[in-house]
């Protein structure tokens, strides 16, 4: 009888070994694994010297025959556009712009004489823009199962353009 028990004993302790996981310890783990993206930039095109008329800093305008002058700092946005996913500092280091969301440039335009009284003198912001593709390439279980491509514009700001018009 006691040999009986000696086995009746290690068989109940024997199925608490056996015992699968549970359904929640099942479930955070999907089958196939999980995707992962991998990002690049491929710059596409680079225009030094570009001048963003949409962005006005400062304007003046005097009678005909004078002059006026633009001299200040300006805190200017510098754009990035990102999508698919990608971070901002990202796409800023491929491309090899500042992650700071604006840049200081300072003015000292000086216009011509005034040839006419509907004459303006305007101070824009110019700067380095670039475009680029935004590809993202997804891999499940160490395999290529989507590449999508994207296409962005940035524009860093490198000092002031001044025109009279």
């Amino acid at each position: 009888m006691a040999r009986t028990r000696r086995w009746a004993t290690a068989l109940a302790v024997l199925p608490m070994a056996l015992i699968p996981l549970t359904a929640q310890s099942a479930a955070a783990e999907p089958i196939g694994g999980i995707p992962h993206n991998r990002y690049s930039i491929k710059v596409t095109s680079v225009h030094n010297g570009d001048v963003n008329y949409n962005k006005m800093l400062a304007s003046c305008a005097v009678a005909v025959g004078g002059t006026c002058s633009i001299s200040r700092s300006f805190s200017v946005q510098r754009t990035i556009q990102v999508n698919l996913g990608v971070s901002r500092d990202f796409v800023a280091g491929q491309i090899g712009f500042s992650k700071s969301t604006t840049a200081t440039v300072t003015s000292q335009c000086n216009s011509r004489p005034f040839t006419n009284s509907r004459q303006v003198f305007r101070a824009y912001p110019i700067g380095v823009k670039k475009r680029y593709n935004i590809i993202r390439k997804t891999y499940l279980d160490g395999k290529l199962i989507k590449t999508a491509t994207s296409s962005g514009e940035a524009f860093n700001p490198t000092g002031v353009s001044c025109t009279l018009s």
